[in-house]
């Protein structure tokens, strides 16, 4: 079999399906499948000798375990060889990080490409985020530093805003990545969380091509709650990325961007509610005013019923005098014609007569007296009502006016501890320094 290849050495392609320990220290053995919609087309066995594992540990550094793991699949350059017990082997000699990133890159255009043609690109970034997100759903691998940086971050920032993570775990590179990442982000969106975060630490373009994946980026374009991811490094950019809501380069990027929405949310709401107080404290003082006229309106408005009503009684004497002599006048005319008749009536038509006049004479009067008697009491009744709600009548009550630069304080609770009061009760004045306040608790 050497002699029929020449001993040449030749590039494979193929996904690890098992492999040995001890690459550099012993002889290794990999099991080598090609697979192709999850079938098996080949299979092959290949020996990594103890020297030959040395140098692609020397070539790949601290990736080489991660890079030669079950599930991964590695373009290297082998010999073709033949044993009379073990049969056909390769005989692997080097990894070709080249054409396992050339080719890496060419998946990852080809997944853009896609997604440029079905429009997936823009979806999730149209999605509306709220105004305030504070219920997260977290995907990553817990325990990783990314993960950790994230949550520290966004849960013990300095400004302590208040945050709910709700963390769903996934695998985050490998080949079982992108579907483990799928079911972890379905079932984030399932509990109706304000924002999905997917984050992933540090590591190598082959750690981080599991984001790459064509259907993991289809799930993402289809989510109804926007995304924002922190993978890698800086300098990394993966497909999942591009087609999320927003993306960061770091999990505590991520996180710093969570706490400046939140902290924007804070200041607009304090700017309402200083907005609010000061129209609640212009409206009060125009209250106040209205008011304070309105008092003044009361006291002038009794002062001139008063006034009206005593007028109309005067005339009401005036006129009674008036009637009274006019009914005497009339009333001895008649009892002089009475007295001339008297010689010509019999006794008791007298008598008659003399009861009659006696009740012509109490009348007049009888209704005049009860017109005043009345009128009397109804002034007598105002007199009082005003006395009443005059606010001196208050102060004797035991009640006190309190006002400050000489405003009625309606409400304590726009004061500031430290304000100067005056304090008005029956016997003087008094100022007074405002200490603090305490809301009444309203009965149900």
């Amino acid at each position: 079999m050497e002699k029929a290849t020449g001993n040449q050495s030749w590039l494979i392609r193929a996904e690890i399906l098992k492999i040995s320990e001890g690459l550099g220290l012993k002889t290794v053995y990999v099991d080598l499948v090609e697979e192709s919609e999850g079938d098996q087309k080949a299979k092959m066995r290949g020996v990594i000798w103890a020297s030959n594992g040395a140098r692609i540990i020397e070539t790949l550094g601290a990736d080489a375990s991660q890079i030669l793991a079950c599930g991964s699949e590695v373009v290297f350059s082998a010999q073709i060889q033949f044993h009379e017990r073990f049969g056909l082997s390769l005989l692997i000699e080097s990894v070709d990080l080249r054409h396992m990133l050339g080719e890496m890159e060419r998946r990852k255009q080809a997944t853009l490409s896609e997604l440029e043609r079905i429009g997936a690109l823009a979806l999730n970034k149209r999605l509306s985020l709220p105004w305030a997100p504070q219920h997260i759903a977290l995907v990553g691998s817990p325990g990783t530093s990314g993960f950790r940086d994230f949550v520290i971050k966004s849960l013990f920032h300095p400004s302590r805003k208040r945050v709910k993570i709700e963390v769903f775990p996934s695998g985050v590179q490998g080949k079982t990545a992108p579907m483990a990442l799928i079911k972890a982000l379905r079932d984030a969106e399932a509990t109706q969380p304000d924002l999905i975060v997917m984050v992933r630490g540090g590591g190598s373009k082959l750690d981080l091509d599991c984001f790459n994946d064509l259907d993991l980026c289809k799930a993402i374009s289809q989510l109804e709650t926007p995304l924002w991811t922190g993978i890698g490094h800086e300098s990394d950019l993966v497909v999942a990325d591009l087609v999320a809501h927003s993306y960061w380069k770091t999990p505590t990027d991520v996180a710093d961007a969570l706490i400046r929405v939140l902290e924007g949310c804070t200041d607009e709401i304090e700017a309402i509610a200083k907005i609010l107080q000061k129209s609640v404290h212009d409206w009060l003082d125009s209250r106040s005013h209205e008011l304070w006229s309105f008092q003044r309106s009361v006291g002038w408005s009794s002062r001139n019923v008063l006034s009206k009503k005593s007028d109309e009684i005067n005339g009401m004497t005036r006129e009674f005098h008036l009637q009274s002599q006019m009914i005497l006048k009339g009333t001895q005319h008649e009892l002089s014609s009475a007295i001339r008749g008297l010689s010509q009536w019999p006794f008791h038509h007298l008598k008659r007569f003399e009861f009659e006049l006696n009740h012509f004479k109490r009348a007049p009067f009888q209704r005049v007296l009860q017109r005043l008697q009345h009128e009397g009491e109804q002034l007598t009744q105002w007199n009082r009502s005003i006395e009443a709600l005059h606010p001196d009548q208050t102060l004797l009550r035991g009640f006190a006016m309190v006002r400050k630069d000489g405003d009625f304080i309606q409400s304590l609770s726009n004061l500031q501890p430290g304000d100067t009061l005056q304090l008005e009760t029956r016997d003087g004045w008094a100022d007074v320094s405002f200490k603090n306040f305490k809301r009444k608790q309203t009965k149900s």
